[in-house]
């Protein structure tokens, strides 16, 4: 308490008024001089009072100190009110100071806002651009690969064939690359079209499941088809689910471990059909599990991919007002479920 100005505060060791536990204003400057003549009066008067014999002079003396007493009182009233209305006048100050720095905070974060926002746009529609340019001529190069090999590779040697077999995986590795840009350009943008139409469904995963064997075939993986019979169409985007079963099998291929097993599992849910595909691999760790549907993420490093094939699969199931779902254990492997209307959802 040495460091108190205040004597009343020194002197009882309290704060007496609201205001007093913020101040550290001398008594004086408090309270103000009217308090001290006024209380040095009543002080007076009453010691006075011990001194006077006459009733009726005692009567007045204690009448005035009385009327001391409430001009006292009073005084103190009017000066909490005071501090009172300056405190609230202080806060509205202080607040509308805030109100004005928050308001100018926004609206600078706004304008940052559209200015990523048109940036972002403008990079989604030269990602889109440059893509749709790059994909023209991967694909005359990948048509031309084909020409050669129709007409017969007989004739060369083993380190042409290899050659001409790397141009390819090479070729189509661009076009997927190129595929998934464009398609993430157009997601952004929020340009996904889907052209809705009758299909049989079990056709459509069967031809899927037949461009990924000889992959499968190459690492040695196992794929295993289990499709309810009773599920017959599906009315859906045919381009854009057979990507979204590409992601989801190719995915379960490429992180199964040797002679590992690939589960693809069909069942029908009444209005729904769902799609389970399960591998045996190395699974997914619990702190990745969140953002395993992130642009650019990938399970393990040193795994080929863009990162792309999750959000552009998850996109897509979205676009078909489905919803798909992760469940992992690390170390011994995951299930993607996706699940599908069986109708046009509008």
């Amino acid at each position: 308490m040495n460091d108190i100005k205040c004597l009343l505060v020194k002197m009882t060791g309290k704060r007496p008024f609201n205001r007093c536990k913020f101040c550290e204003r001398q008594i004086q400057e408090c309270f103000g001089i009217q308090f001290f003549i006024i209380a040095a009066a009543i002080i007076g008067l009453l010691i006075t009072t011990f001194f006077i014999s006459d009733l009726p002079a005692l009567v007045l003396d204690i009448m005035i100190v009385i009327t001391l007493l409430i001009m006292l009182l009073s005084y103190l009233a009017d000066k909490e009110t005071n501090e009172i209305v300056l405190n609230n006048v202080i806060l509205s100050q202080m607040n509308k100071e805030l109100e004005d720095k928050v308001k100018q905070r926004t609206t600078e974060l706004q304008g940052s806002n559209d200015e990523l926002t048109k940036i972002n746009r403008t990079m989604n529609d030269f990602v889109g651009i440059i893509n749709h340019e790059l994909k023209t001529p991967i694909t005359a190069v990948i048509s031309g690969i084909e020409v050669i090999k129709s007409r017969g590779i007989d004739k060369l040697d083993e380190s042409q064939k290899n050659l001409i077999g790397v141009m390819e995986k090479s070729g189509w590795d661009m076009l997927k690359l190129t595929n998934n840009l464009l398609d993430l350009s157009k997601i952004e943008a929020g340009k996904i079209v889907i052209y809705s139409e009758c299909l049989v469904f079990s056709k459509l995963l069967e031809e899927v499941v037949q461009s990924l064997k000889p992959e499968a075939e190459k690492r040695k993986v196992n794929l295993n088809v289990n499709i309810d019979r009773s599920i017959t169409t599906i009315f859906g985007d045919s381009v854009r689910l057979k990507q979204v079963f590409f992601n989801i099998i190719d995915n379960a291929i490429k992180y199964s471990k040797e002679n590992g097993n690939v589960d693809i599992k069909v069942t029908d849910s009444d209005k729904h059909i769902i799609l389970e595909v399960k591998d045996s691999g190395i699974g997914i760790s619990k702190e990745n599990m969140g953002s395993i549907f992130d642009k650019f993420t990938r399970r393990v490093a040193g795994i080929k991919g863009t990162g792309l094939g999750l959000y552009i699969t998850r996109s897509f199931v979205e676009a078909h007002k489905g919803n798909i779902e992760v469940d992992s254990e690390y170390g011994k492997g995951t299930t993607f479920k996706i699940t599908l209307p069986k109708v046009q959802v509008v």
